[in-house]
């Protein structure tokens, strides 16, 4: 597991049963200097997160850990 995706479930275990946006876990999950440097940096750490199953979306573009066993 890469740093990054390691930032993003630490984030997301501060409200394990909240959905938040993906704008809001990347300014969140890291340092402020880190997200102004780049701003895109959640995306591919997010999408792997998913395909792994350990980060589910509620469809409208937020997201939180997978509450349920992996499927």
């Amino acid at each position: 597991m890469t740093p990054e995706e390691q930032c993003i479930l630490e984030f997301l275990r501060s409200a394990p049963e909240a959905f938040f946006s993906r704008r809001e876990i990347a300014r969140k999950a890291v340092k402020r200097l880190e997200y102004e440097e780049n701003r895109n940096w959640v995306d591919q750490p997010l999408a792997a997160l998913i395909g792994r199953k350990l980060v589910e979306t509620d469809g409208s573009g937020a997201y939180r850990l997978r509450s349920g066993p992996a499927r």
